[in-house]
């Protein structure tokens, strides 16, 4: 009798114990994924932020884009941005049938184009330009990736600029259960089979494969700063 109350007793541990560390693992995968959102959400707003900047030098530059994000916080702290256009007077019809152009006639004094300029932070609504280059969460000193390239688009016969923009899974999950991360990662690169996911294999192998999350593609002239996430 003593015995069984015993064993009885050690049965009854064991399942309190079970019931614990499932409760436990369950839990633990909750905060896991709970986190992670929250975090990826941080850094997709960020990504946002920086697309919106570099569409504006880009509106206020010719077409070009900001090739560093240094170089990008550089400019929205201490550049200026193209506003609007006034214009007064417009080209009639005979002058256009002449070949007569728009700069021609600003040039001529025919017609008046005034450019408005202001300081693109007050546009982009942002205080502090050196944020746009932090990765806000995960790794302390964390810092966005950055790269331009000119390619040539046979379809449209013309050169194209394309940008990428990057954050680095191990930089925003950084603190994170470091088996979890592993196991998301695994997940990844069993089920991605092309650039659009969380993961990719770069063309040419010099970092491996990546996780993270970014804006652009530099190999892909359609992307049009779409991000990895859509």
């Amino acid at each position: 009798m003593k015995k069984k109350i015993i064993f009885n007793s050690i049965l009854t541990l064991c399942i309190i114990g079970l019931t614990y560390a499932c409760y436990t693992s369950i839990w633990s995968e909750i905060e896991f994924d709970k986190e992670k959102e929250m975090r990826e959400k941080a850094v997709i707003a960020s990504l946002l932020n920086i697309k919106d900047a570099e569409e504006l030098y880009k509106r206020s530059n010719k077409g070009d884009y900001c090739g560093t994000i240094d170089s990008l916080v550089d400019w929205v702290a201490n550049g200026r941005a193209l506003d609007k256009i006034i214009k007064e007077g417009e080209l009639t019809d005979e002058q256009l049938e002449s070949g007569l152009t728009e700069e021609e006639a600003v040039q001529k004094g025919i017609i008046k184009r005034d450019t408005v300029w202001v300081a693109p932070m007050d546009i982009l609504n942002i205080t502090n330009a050196d944020s746009l280059k932090i990765i806000p969460v995960g790794r302390e000193g964390g810092v966005f990736q950055l790269r331009k390239k000119q390619t040539y688009n046979l379809k449209q016969e013309q050169f194209e600029l394309l940008l990428e923009v990057r954050a680095s899974m191990d930089d925003y999950l950084d603190g994170l259960d470091a088996k979890k991360i592993k196991t998301l990662k695994a997940e990844l690169k069993k089920r991605s089979k092309n650039r659009g996911d969380l993961m990719e294999e770069l063309p040419d192998h010099t970092e491996g494969t990546w996780y993270g999350l970014r804006i652009g593609d530099l190999e892909d002239a359609n992307n049009k700063l779409a991000g990895n996430w859509d």
